[in-house]
């Protein structure tokens, strides 16, 4: 029994031996690598530092709207009786878009109109007959008040009449009917929307430590996101008279000719307020930058030891961001080649191969 017992426990500890010769057999093979040739390197993709030419910029948001642009409301109450246009036409100037039912006001007229007449007759039988020294001033002043009532009381049913016949104030675009014929309407009741936005404006406010450098015709870029990748051209119309004590910047008025109606009022836009002549700047990709509360940093692609290249971190300065560029304010000399891609598998001075070296665009 005791000898069974010896047999059984020598093979279970070859059993146990094997596993372990070989986990040690793997170890020994590590080490022998790491002793002949250092730690594998780590596949990244790498691109040139490259010099671009930059303007200076501020960036800002605002929306769209129209040079000219209201609801169209109707002053006086009433039934509408006609309406003379129809949703999303181009009307001009002064015509006539909708009418509202004018019976009684055209009555009004008439009885106005011969009374007037009357008044005119009354008044040149005053005149004759008080400068040929047969009436008295008296009547002759009470004849001419008399007319000028007549007249006034007619002219202001023609303006309500005028008020019911509601028409274009300028050029322009019209949007979607709000009414229909036979409506009842109130005043005040939007009938359309009338845009005119053959030039576009918007507002928007920068810090007030631009000021001095800002001034009426600077460009101003747009971007919206019906056009994705595409940058409209304005101009500086007008600044601010005053800076706003809540948040210290200052409000500024730019204009964008919008030939071929491609914008509408109400877009949002991103809006980047251009100070000054292009000037060069060190850009590397975004991808490539390492953010830390610590500081920012990126990656170094340098020789190594055995020509074994490795990637160096080095701390620098960020500035503005465009695209998939960043902009590098100090830390480099222009020559270098950074990690783009990678950087998250990476520690200081760790070996590198490149797989690809795309280069940066301007």
């Amino acid at each position: 029994m005791a000898k069974r017992t010896i047999i059984f426990i020598v093979i279970l500890l070859l059993v146990l031996s094997v596993p372990a010769f070989i986990k040690y057999r793997q170890i020994q093979v590590a080490m022998a690598s790491m002793g002949g040739g250092g730690m594998p390197p780590t596949s990244v993709e790498a691109a040139e530092v490259r010099h671009a030419m930059w303007q200076d910029r501020v960036a800002a948001v605002g929306t769209l709207t129209a040079r000219d642009g209201i609801d169209v409301k109707n002053e006086v109450e009433g039934v509408i009786e006609t309406i003379h246009v129809g949703s999303g036409q181009r009307v001009e100037s002064g015509d006539l878009l909708v009418s509202i039912n004018d019976d009684v006001e055209q009555a009004d007229m008439a009885a106005l109109q011969a009374q007037v007449a009357l008044a005119k007759l009354n008044f040149e039988r005053s005149r004759v007959m008080w400068e040929n020294k047969t009436g008295s001033e008296r009547e002759y002043d009470d004849a001419r008040s008399a007319l000028q009532v007549a007249q006034a009381n007619l002219a202001q049913v023609r303006a309500r009449i005028a008020k019911k016949n509601i028409r274009a104030p300028f050029d322009g675009l019209l949007g979607i009917r709000m009414v229909n014929k036979g409506q009842y309407v109130s005043p005040g009741t939007t009938l359309f929307s009338l845009q005119d936005h053959g030039v576009l404006y918007t507002d928007f406010s920068i810090p007030e430590s631009y000021f001095p450098v800002i001034n009426p015709g600077l460009e101003v870029q747009f971007k919206v996101s019906a056009y994705p990748g595409r940058v409209f051209t304005g101009k500086v119309e007008a600044i601010e008279a005053k800076v706003n004590e809540m948040t210290r910047n200052i409000n500024v008025r730019a204009s964008l000719e919008n030939e071929k109606s491609l914008l509408l009022p109400g877009m949002y836009a991103d809006i980047y307020l251009v100070l000054a002549q292009p000037t060069e700047r060190l850009v590397v990709p975004s991808t490539s930058i390492v953010f830390s509360s610590f500081g920012d940093s990126l990656f170094v692609v340098k020789p190594g030891e055995g020509g074994q290249q490795v990637a160096q971190q080095v701390q620098v300065a960020i500035g503005e961001q465009r695209g998939d560029l960043a902009e590098v304010l100090s830390g480099l000399a222009g020559d270098e080649m950074v990690v783009q891609a990678g950087t998250n598998k990476l520690r200081n001075n760790a070996p590198v191969s490149i797989s690809e070296q795309p280069r940066l665009k301007n």
